[in-house]
């Protein structure tokens, strides 16, 4: 009897693997399908044998990248409102980081330093001088990292609504250890995360919490978006997993306290919490100023393309009279 009951268990469970496989399978395959993030091969940085896709705009001026937000489902897809607007004058790389997008998506532990030696060895490799950076969300804290850690790399940044200074105190924790565990498990992990990034669920981030006009959010919008958290079969949950896991989280009180590469903060005005954020970050440094754009929520450069362009010329032009 026992032996019956646990060939049947045995049974269920392959089935069960199965259909999740199944099921996890069809998602991965159906968010790629309409090819919204095209790529070639001379569109890679190779770093640490990794891949990291970028793209380049405009010939001439001074040199600028954008880092998009930090999370499996973003891409460099995120600038494109204002890429244009800021190749007039410069020349404009924007990259996928490692874990999005393009990009690959290894099996690893993401942390904040990671990407901070990223955009070093970007800098130094590809672009050869100083570089002005303009981050988006989580990023913010990995640019200025990197500017504590050897500003003679940056010109000047912009941090577009950066995170809470509490959030990114918080370390991993038995509860968060458990988070990352699940998320990386294959089958249960892989399934979760496609619910997670289920076209519905990106939709109703954009809609309910990331811009201040709804009516802005469109199919193209959330199909980019949508694919670019399930290019790679699955494997960007092993960023969410360190998202979760707090694993990409860095205490930069002190690292904040001594920055010295001119930066200016961009909120946008819809962001309530936002100007409590903005305004302890410049208590820790008073050299960083704060300009808000109005009728913008979490985006303001998808939003508010030329009024954000402005308000990053203005700071690039701050940061040349500051050398």
């Amino acid at each position: 009897m026992n032996s019956k009951k646990a060939l049947k268990t045995l049974l269920f469970l392959g089935l069960s693997s199965a259909s999740i496989y199944g099921t996890n399978t069809f998602f991965n395959n159906y968010a790629v399908s309409k090819k919204k993030l095209p790529s070639d091969n001379e569109s890679y940085y190779k770093w640490k044998n990794l891949n990291i896709y970028y793209t380049k705009t405009g010939t001439t001026g001074s040199p600028v990248i954008l880092l998009h937000d930090l999370k499996p489902d973003a891409s460099g897809y995120e600038w494109n409102n204002i890429v244009d607007i800021l190749s007039q004058n410069h020349r404009v790389y924007v990259l996928d980081l490692l874990g999005c997008g393009r990009s690959d998506k290894p099996d690893l532990t993401y942390t904040n330093f990671y990407y901070v030696q990223l955009l070093i060895d970007f800098i130094k490799s590809m672009i050869c001088e100083k570089t002005f950076v303009v981050a988006s969300g989580y990023t913010c804290s990995i640019a200025m990292l990197a500017g504590a850690y050897d500003a003679s790399k940056f010109s000047g940044m912009s941090f577009i609504n950066p995170p809470s200074l509490g959030v990114l105190s918080q370390v991993p924790d038995r509860k968060s250890k458990i988070a990352k565990k699940l998320i990386e498990t294959p089958f249960i992990g892989e399934l979760v995360y496609n619910i997670v990034y289920a076209r519905e669920n990106i939709d109703d981030r954009f809609t309910e919490d990331y811009l201040y006009n709804p009516f802005l959010v469109n199919s193209d919008l959330i199909d980019t978006y949508y694919e670019s958290a399930h290019l790679g079969s699955g494997s960007g949950r092993f960023l969410e997993a360190s998202i979760a896991g707090n694993y990409v989280n860095m205490n930069i009180n002190h690292a904040l306290r001594n920055f010295k590469v001119p930066a200016n903060i961009i909120i946008g005005s819809a962001m309530k919490d936002e100007i409590f954020i903005s305004k302890s970050w410049k208590t820790r440094n008073d050299s960083l100023t704060i300009s808000s754009i109005e009728r913008a929520n979490k985006y303001p450069h998808i939003e508010k393309p030329d009024k954000t362009a402005e308000k990053i010329e203005k700071m690039i032009e701050t940061a040349k009279s500051r050398r």
